[in-house]
């Protein structure tokens, strides 16, 4: 039987064809597989990519953050060190300027030791000579023989402002360091001291500092003399007080407060 063309050119398919044709097949889908994958994940990688980038950055953002927080670090535990030594140098100075403001204060107050400070004179009564017109006041007032020869180095008013009513003390300075503490001795032991009927009060010359701590005492001072307890104020600012044949002494005014209530609560 003869055989036609068309059977003739159909060739019987083999095992390598077969395989060749799937070998084909899975080439083709595997390249419309990747190409749709891709497809599908490059809106995800193009975020992948920017997550990336922005953690790369903040990283090192972050890296930059650490090292200037180191920096940072470094120069605080410096700013502390510093500050602990001037902390030193600080309270050093205090106990220079504490010592230093005691000396001066000394200084001053026994360059008035010989200084009194006569208040009630009416201003210009004085004067123009000043000096001569306290040392006639006192030979005259006092009447004491060893005033005959007093010298005064200085006297005037003191440089507080002219005030509208009322007058300024007069300060004055003794030459003789006795004569000024007879002439004290004498206005503790008077009253009614007056100078041309004005009654005037004679005071030692102390600094502002000095007189403010001396002053603390008045209202201790006050309550014993009504009591009749003997006191007396030591120089600088310190209170003696004998009660009982017994004497004490205060530095300040609150402890004499305190020894005064005591006492007079037995």
């Amino acid at each position: 039987m003869a055989t036609s063309a068309s059977e003739a050119s159909v060739q019987p398919l083999t095992l390598v064809m077969l395989v060749g044709e799937l070998e084909k097949l899975r080439k083709d889908v595997t390249g419309e597989l990747t190409a749709s994958m891709n497809t599908a994940l490059a809106p995800f990688q193009a975020s992948l990519q920017k997550v990336t980038d922005t953690v790369a950055t903040h990283t090192a953002t972050i890296t930059g953050m650490e090292t200037a927080l180191s920096a940072h670090s470094d120069g605080i535990t410096t700013l502390e060190r510093e500050v602990a030594v001037l902390k030193s140098k600080l309270e050093t100075t205090n106990q220079v300027n504490d010592r230093l403001q005691l000396a001066v204060e000394d200084l001053v107050s026994r360059s008035k030791r010989q200084n009194l400070r006569v208040i009630g004179i009416p201003e210009g009564m004085e004067g123009d000579d000043a000096r001569l017109f306290m040392t006639t006041l006192f030979k005259k007032m006092v009447g004491d023989p060893q005033l005959d020869t007093l010298e005064l180095d200085r006297a005037h008013r003191s440089l507080a402002p002219k005030p509208p009513q009322g007058s300024r003390p007069l300060i004055v300075r003794f030459h003789k360091y006795a004569q000024k503490e007879r002439v004290l001795l004498w206005a503790r032991k008077s009253r009614d001291v007056s100078c041309q009927g004005h009654p005037i009060r004679i005071f030692e010359d102390f600094s502002a500092t000095l007189a403010k701590k001396r002053a603390a005492f008045n209202k201790v001072k006050s309550q014993l003399y009504k009591e009749g307890i003997r006191f007396g104020l030591l120089y600088p600012a310190r209170l003696r007080v004998t009660i009982n044949g017994q004497t004490r002494i205060f530095d300040s005014a609150e402890e004499a407060e305190r020894f005064h209530q005591v006492h007079s609560s037995k």
